[in-house]
């Protein structure tokens, strides 16, 4: 293999240059330095460690909190023939250590981990008999209590240096303050690490905040105007299908996209916005992480995230590919006031974590002093329905939980049903006759699947179903009496999440979390808040209360968000005075203020506010009995 890190991004990912620093980043990586790499969304860190990995001899472990990423990112690497798995919560013990032998024995090049997996001994092991050339830790910022996605389990990142301690350590992440990124170094160990910062300036992106009391008719005028491929963020799922269908209803190509909704729904979604069948994806927080598309011209927010960091990195997916992009905020004073009101649903009293907590194993059939390390699927709609409890409420205090290590929750992903055949391809035909619907399964798999033998691979059950004409109730029937039978490890597919108990469950007296560390964490939340909600409330430069936030030093004004274009700017000219006049004339019946201020540009309506008031103040216009303005008789012509 050529170690020309030039020829094989050409080679494997069809480009014929890196981005700055992608380069400086792998140079050092390969130079066996401890690096730290912060950039930003779209910045390609992903490439930071998969090329070093096709010319370092052995093996690169990457640490990830999300399935979704790691599943993601292992079959687009697969696509590129580079040799790829992923270990995560959801799978059998069967199958990782199928994966972990490969990676100790086989040609597996890059094996992506959850940061639980670390504290397992059969990790571990093999980790130590590996041959490993580079340890790299994805979402870096979450080993900081002081990121937006703190995790516990990623402060257990640093036993791979106590087992290893000569292997260099990329840590990445796309959004991290200095206090953050001082929490990185001393936790990872890091030794005289190279920092690369790109900035968190998005020269290409226009940010605006509009602030405004009638949300549909902003977002009307603003969707009939901007062009090109688009995402539209909201935090309700109810919200998210309403704006959807409002915009087919204007024959605007829309999807909803919401963690309600079954994987093979998102799945097909997702790959019709991709493929630009679609338009607009309307979505929730749960779309975006890992999505890579290059020509997004626009992302617009309906309601306020929880923090600057989730802000960004939302808004950032726009304009990946250079070209001219607008981030645009849909902001009414009752917004401002719902995400205060809403922060004390995502922190419950310790109270309500306790009884959801009790509630969960009650549901579960969980006994006291049971439950360490068991998995069990979580149908969260029908524990919230028997017990009483929102959604929200159960999904935020199960977060909550994982934080205080209770439990790990996995994503409710689509994971493919899997087969490894166990037995002595021999012994099939004396175990079974030919007519035995078991020996027709099994030989279906053996003639349709290879490699079936030395690993896991994805079945489809309603193929083998319309080959054999054999309902498919009764094909997973017999795979799961091949199953029992020692012939075959089969691990069928599901939608639901699953929960992971990291304790035993204790007396219903007995439970407590750690209330200082909740503490902290929800006043840092708090703080977060505060600053998304400055960021839509001060009279200043978007673009730099985003630099000031990630401590970028001296900055300037980005000169296109709707600051910097007036939009809190009163003083107003001749050609707004007489285009407001014309607008009055023009109307028979007289015309309310707010169909003439929208007919303006948003960095111009404070200057039409104030413009009207000195129209009315001179007695220019008048208010007429159903609040619509009128020309004076003085001032007609």
């Amino acid at each position: 293999m050529h170690t020309n890190p030039q020829i094989l991004l050409k080679r494997y990912w069809g480009y014929d240059r890196f981005r700055p620093p992608q380069l400086d980043i792998i140079t050092s990586v390969l130079d066996g330095k401890d690096t730290v790499a912060l950039l930003p969304t779209g910045g390609g860190k992903s490439l930071c460690y998969q090329l070093p990995s096709l010319i370092l001899p052995g093996k690169t472990i990457v640490v990830s909190p999300l399935i979704s990423l790691m599943q993601d990112q292992v079959a687009e690497l697969e696509t590129r023939n580079i040799s790829a798995k992923a270990i995560h919560t959801g799978m059998s013990y069967s199958q990782i250590e199928a994966i972990l032998d490969n990676f100790v024995h086989g040609p597996l090049k890059i094996l992506y981990v959850s940061p639980e997996r670390i504290l397992t001994e059969a990790f571990q092991v093999r980790f130590y008999m590996a041959k490993v050339s580079l340890i790299a830790v994805d979402e870096a910022h979450c080993i900081s209590q002081w990121g937006h996605d703190f995790r516990p389990s990623y402060l257990n990142i640093n036993m791979l240096r106590e087992i290893k301690p000569d292997i260099p350590i990329l840590a990445l992440t796309a959004t991290a303050t200095n206090k953050i990124l001082e929490d990185i170094k001393d936790e990872l160990a890091l030794e005289s690490p190279i920092v690369f910062r790109n900035s968190f300036a998005r020269d290409n992106i226009s940010f605006s905040s509009i602030r405004t009391e009638d949300k549909s008719l902003e977002f009307e005028k603003l969707v009939t105007k901007l062009k090109g491929t688009g995402i539209v963020y909201t935090r309700s799922r109810i919200g998210c299908v309403k704006i959807a269908n409002w915009l087919v209803k204007k024959k605007i190509s829309a999807q909803f996209y919401h963690g309600g909704m079954t994987p093979l729904e998102r799945e097909t979604a997702q790959t019709n916005w991709m493929k630009n069948k679609v338009q607009i994806m309307v979505a929730t927080n749960a779309f975006g992480m890992g999505i890579n598309k290059p020509d997004v011209r626009f992302v617009v927010h309906m309601d306020i995230p929880p923090s600057i960091e989730e802000y960004y990195q939302e808004a950032g997916r726009a304009g990946r590919d250079g070209k001219m992009s607008f981030a645009i905020s849909i902001i009414s004073n009752q917004d401002l006031m719902s995400a205060v009101k809403n922060f004390e649903t995502y922190h419950p009293t310790l109270e309500e974590i306790k009884n959801i907590y009790i509630s969960l194993c009650k549901y579960l059939k969980i006994g006291y002093d049971f439950g360490q390390d068991q998995e069990f699927y979580l149908d969260i709609a029908e524990m919230s329905q028997i017990y009483k409890i929102s959604i929200s409420k159960i999904y935020t205090t199960l977060k909550i939980l994982e934080k205080q290590e209770w439990l790990i929750l996995s994503e409710g992903l689509r994971s493919p049903s899997q087969v490894m055949v166990t037995c002595n391809p021999r012994e099939v035909n004396d175990m079974y006759e030919q007519e035995d619907p078991r020996y027709q399964v099994l030989t279906q798999i053996l003639r349709s699947y290879e490699g079936i033998f030395v690993d896991y691979v994805n079945i489809i059950e309603s193929n083998i179903s319309r080959i054999l004409n054999m309902p498919i109730n009764k094909v997973v029937g017999y795979l799961k009496v091949l199953q029992n039978e020692a012939m075959i490890h089969y691990n069928p597919s599901s939608d639901l999440p699953k929960v992971t108990f990291l304790k035993a469950r204790p007396q219903d007296e007995s439970f407590k979390i750690d209330e200082k560390s909740y503490s902290s964490l929800k006043e840092n939340s708090w703080n977060k808040l505060n600053s998304i909600i400055n960021y839509h409330s001060l009279e200043k430069c978007r673009q730099q209360i985003i630099l000031d936030y990630f401590d970028e030093g001296e900055t300037f004004d980005c000169g296109q968000c709707d600051y910097c274009l007036g939009s809190y700017q009163t003083a107003y000219d001749e050609t707004i005075k007489h285009k407001i006049i014309s607008l009055i004339q023009s109307s028979n019946d007289g015309i309310s203020p707010k169909k003439i201020i929208v007919k303006f540009p948003y960095n111009k309506r404070k200057r039409v506010y104030q413009c009207l008031e000195d129209l009315e103040s001179e007695k220019m216009i008048r208010v007429d009995d159903n609040g619509n303005l009128r020309i004076t008789k003085s001032n007609n012509s």
